[in-house]
């Protein structure tokens, strides 16, 4: 696998954290909504890592990933 396939997983893998089955966002002790998760994104992954995250939140927010 490429490196910017491995890094483009890293970042939705991160994002996939703070969300349930039911694609809520579930905050934690430091990231406490959506706006703080891509804060950190950015800190942890760059420009690069906001959009992949915007994406996959968007994604987990608005489509049906769970039903099968």
């Amino acid at each position: 696998m490429s490196y910017i396939k491995k890094h483009i997983i890293e970042i939705q893998e991160f994002v996939w954290d703070f969300f349930d089955q039911d694609g809520q966002f579930v905050a934690d002790e430091t990231i406490k909504d959506e706006d703080d998760l891509i804060s950190t994104v950015e800190n942890n992954f760059g420009e690069m890592g906001v959009q992949i995250a915007k994406d996959e939140i968007f994604d987990i927010t608005t489509a049906d990933h769970f039903s099968q």
